[in-house]
């Protein structure tokens, strides 16, 4: 019997330090959310967008998995459909797990998939979220060095929303971005879009912000502050809720073979999302 569960001890130990919650989740190996978070840069790249267009948005891409292929045929041909139409992206949102162990030769397969996106389909800029596969056992410098704006905690304005991208690749905000990303907010009067790796509406230890205050401190922030929609991923399955915002837990490219597409309406401040499947 002591044999027995002490196998079962090893076995669980074992997931958990190599799994895709990482020993770092426990003992975080220089992946610290406060390091990776010191400052909100504010980026000008979308300032002159306007009217009414569509963003493509990705998440749980996880380039580097050996054991199940990516839909890139489905997506290409979906572009390819919607190419030169109003229909076709602005541009992407990824919500991390890009790659799946953080390794560089993952990085080059994925900047490799964005310059397709970039060069054949004319999507001008994709916006990174970081993820805790993006930064397993310690490769936060290879997610900084490879994927845009090479911050994890940013802002950005088109001309009538302003976008936020807060870091949850540690499953916590930590003490920082709350409060920075609070301030900010209070002091903008437009209407806002939220996007993070974690997804807002889940609150259990593996596949949600483990702390529920600081989640619901985070939520109450959202609705106090003009926030229309908030996108996740994670979890790598689809799922929408209406808790006073849009709250979007978008399907992992990979692994559910889908991907969601935003629409907004700068005229109207409407901002509403659909998954392909």
């Amino acid at each position: 019997m002591k044999r027995k569960f002490l196998k079962s001890f090893i076995i669980l130990i074992s997931f958990f330090m190599t799994s895709c919650y990482g020993s770092w989740n426990i003992f975080y190996e220089g992946n610290n959310v406060d390091y990776r978070t010191p400052v909100m840069p504010v980026l000008n790249d979308l300032a002159d967008l306007s009217g009414s267009y569509n963003v493509l948005i990705l998440t749980d891409t996880h380039f580097g998995y050996q054991r199940k292929e990516a839909p890139l045929v489905a997506l290409y041909l979906w572009l390819d459909s919607v190419k030169g139409t109003d229909a076709a992206p602005k541009f992407a949102i990824s919500l991390g797990d890009s790659v799946d162990t953080g390794a560089q030769e993952e990085y080059a397969e994925y900047i490799r998939f964005c310059d397709t996106l970039k060069n054949l389909y004319g999507i001008k800029i994709i916006f990174n979220v970081c993820g805790n596969h993006d930064i397993y056992q310690g490769h936060w410098g290879n997610w900084q060095a490879n994927c845009y704006p090479h911050t994890s905690f940013y802002k950005f304005k088109t001309s009538g929303f302003s976008w936020y991208s807060f870091d949850t690749a540690s499953g916590t905000l930590g003490n920082n971005q709350l409060e920075i990303m609070k301030k900010d907010m209070e002091a903008d009067p437009n209407p806002k879009i939220v996007f993070s790796h974690y997804p807002l509406s889940e609150y259990n230890l593996a596949f949600g912000i483990g702390d529920t205050t600081e989640r619901n401190l985070l939520i109450s922030t959202f609705l106090k502050n003009n926030v229309r929609c908030y996108f996740g991923g994670h979890n790598h399955y689809s799922h929408f809720t209406d808790i006073g915002l849009y709250d979007y837990c978008c399907p992992s490219f990979r692994f559910n073979e889908a991907w969601t597409v935003l629409h907004v309406d700068e005229n109207t401040g409407a901002a509403i999302a659909n998954f392909s499947k």
